[in-house]
């Protein structure tokens, strides 16, 4: 069995290697194809993405950095309004708490939040109790005075006013 096998694969090799019909229909040399063009495609996207980030660093939104977090926060980021900075972050409506503090140069705001329900339904009394955290800190510019910080919080929005230190 062994005489006879060994001819018909060397006799096969040496047909596909002849043959081209036989050689463009062997499927990896088909394989080969497409990853060679999946990799000019993936090349292609590569030099999109970079020119897009290219444009993004010279963008105006490099200027006002958005933040979002898992709970929906968004923040506008440490703001220059000329005689003070400020930060504006959307913490949603209910019972809010904001603690913000300044050390070391670094601006460290929390927000928590608690919302307790408590109501009958026609199935039964339905209670229901949810609390979240948000963290963000930044670093404070040489010229903020960070013994000047104040807070409001209204309307769904914590807004925090950092003013400069006084030439």
């Amino acid at each position: 069995m062994k005489k006879i096998l060994f001819p018909l694969i060397s006799i096969a090799t040496l047909a596909l290697a002849q043959n081209p019909t036989i050689a463009k229909n062997d499927p990896f040399s088909q394989m080969d194809k497409m990853f060679q063009m999946q990799m000019k495609q993936m090349e292609l996207m590569q030099k999109q993405m970079d020119e897009m980030f290219k444009a993004y660093d010279n963008s105006a939104f490099k200027a006002t950095p958005m933040v979002m977090s898992n709970n929906s926060i968004l923040s506008s980021g440490l703001q220059d309004k000329g005689d003070h900075y400020e930060v504006v972050l959307n913490v949603g409506k209910g019972n809010v708490k904001a603690d913000v503090k300044a050390k070391d140069g670094l601006l460290t705001i929390k927000v928590s939040s608690v919302n307790k329900v408590d109501k009958n339904s026609t199935y039964g009394m339905i209670k229901s109790y949810s609390n979240s955290s948000y963290m963000q800190s930044f670093t404070l510019p040489k010229d903020a005075n960070s013994k000047k910080i104040s807070y409001d919080l209204k309307d769904g929005k914590l807004v925090v006013k950092i003013d400069k230190v006084k030439k």
